[in-house]
């Protein structure tokens, strides 16, 4: 297994190499630009129908990886719910997200932890992933617009006949999109620094993500696989939606939290 998943790693910095640029002729760049109108029209006209997603994320660094598995559900892009499991039915955090007020539930400690604001606060929580819920839940759904931006600052095929685009706003980096307009890979900086992703689509007529390959230029790695996607008929309810805590359950800033090992 850890040889698959440094196999994995390698690859991932393979793919995310910076790739050479070639000059844009005008009819690159009207190819271009219709990439990204494919871009942009995905997911434009979802109406965020409820859904549960079942995960599996491996993450650590090289020859020091751990496992666990989650349960993401939600009715909307504001409201979402986590649970993260590890071992047998052993859930680890409980969390809620609910616009920029985000909370986290340790059972085993039996203390919350509260944070408010429009950092990356699942990182410090354990989930290997430099977004907030709202955003994972955008890009796992393919709403991609949603989080990568509308607009960018410039565009070039690579060599290799890679369209890559260069994004103005959050999360900013850079972007790159096959034929049909997916994003593939994602660089947090141009340079290689901070965090890139690759996106692996399933072979359904309206392909979504089904997994995410993960890695830090300072080490970290992580895998986000996309296990199950139930079919939800009926909304969640307020209950369902909602986290509620033990009265002696003490309420802390996120600050600190402390991984369980």
């Amino acid at each position: 297994m850890k040889k698959i998943i440094i196999f994995c790693c390698l690859a991932l910095l393979c793919a995310c190499a910076r790739q050479p640029v070639l000059q844009t002729s005008p009819e690159n760049r009207a190819v271009l630009e219709q990439r990204w109108q494919k871009f942009a029209a995905l997911g434009a006209v979802d109406k965020s129908e409820p859904y549960r997603l079942q995960l599996s994320l491996r993450f650590g660094t090289e020859g020091d990886t751990r496992r666990v598995t989650a349960l993401f559900w939600g009715n909307s892009q504001r409201q979402l719910r986590l649970d993260v499991m590890a071992g047998v039915g052993t859930t680890v955090a409980k969390i809620l997200e609910d616009g920029q007020h985000f909370l986290v539930y340790s059972p085993s400690e039996n203390k919350a932890y509260f944070y408010q604001g429009a950092t990356k606060p699942l990182l410090q929580v354990g989930v290997p992933v430099p977004f907030n819920l709202v955003h994972l839940a955008d890009l796992l759904n393919g709403r991609y617009a949603a989080v990568f931006g509308k607009q960018f600052e410039s565009t070039a095929f690579t060599a290799d006949g890679k369209a890559i685009y260069d994004l103005q706003g959050q999360p900013g980096g850079r972007v790159t999109l096959n034929e049909q307009g997916l994003p593939v890979e994602w660089q947090e900086q141009a340079n290689g620094k901070g965090w890139s992703m690759e996106i692996l689509y399933s072979d359904d007529p309206t392909p979504l993500p089904r997994r995410l390959n993960l890695a830090h230029s300072n080490g970290k790695r992580a895998i986000v696989l996309i296990k199950e996607r139930e079919k939800v008929s009926q909304p969640f309810t307020k209950e369902q939606m909602a986290l509620p805590l033990p009265e002696d359950a003490p309420l802390l800033p996120l600050a600190k939290f402390k991984q369980q090992p």
